[in-house]
């Protein structure tokens, strides 16, 4: 009896654990991303200060390091043909991303980190790649 309850109480504790890992990730991604805005913008009005300094319009839009990589990376999920797709994607550099994706059916795990071998200059055209990938596997091998 005492060794079932002992299961138990480290199972709450790694739940427990993992509750307030997660809230402090999600904190502190907020806070990453409002730091990251705000830098952008700061930015922006810097280059329009010196553009009406020196007599003449910017360029274009501002452009910053903080916020080509306000995203690092991302995922997504998507059901085909009875099989189910978790994308992932990732910055490797400024516009460079590179994707890849799992595939589960029936509760298991039938290809793993499978995907293109090319990198894409947004995280949008991964995703689509690694999707597309998916699908072919799938029609192919499913």
């Amino acid at each position: 009896m005492l060794e079932r309850e002992s299961r138990t109480c480290w199972f709450a504790a790694g739940l427990l654990t993992g509750a307030i890992t997660a809230g402090l990730c999600a904190w502190l991604g907020g806070q990453r991303a409002r730091n990251a805005s705000g830098l952008a913008g700061t930015l922006a009005e810097a280059d329009a200060d010196r553009a009406d300094e020196a007599g003449h319009a910017p360029a274009g839009p501002a452009r910053s390091m903080a916020a080509s990589h306000a995203t690092d990376g991302g995922s997504d999920m998507f059901e085909y043909r009875g099989f189910v797709v978790h994308l992932f994607w990732q910055a490797l550099a400024p516009e460079r991303y590179r994707a890849w994706c799992d595939i589960w059916e029936s509760g298991a795990v039938v290809q793993e980190a499978g995907g293109p071998p090319a990198t894409f200059l947004s995280a949008g055209e991964a995703r689509l790649a690694a999707g597309a990938w998916a699908r072919h596997w799938v029609q192919n091998n499913g």
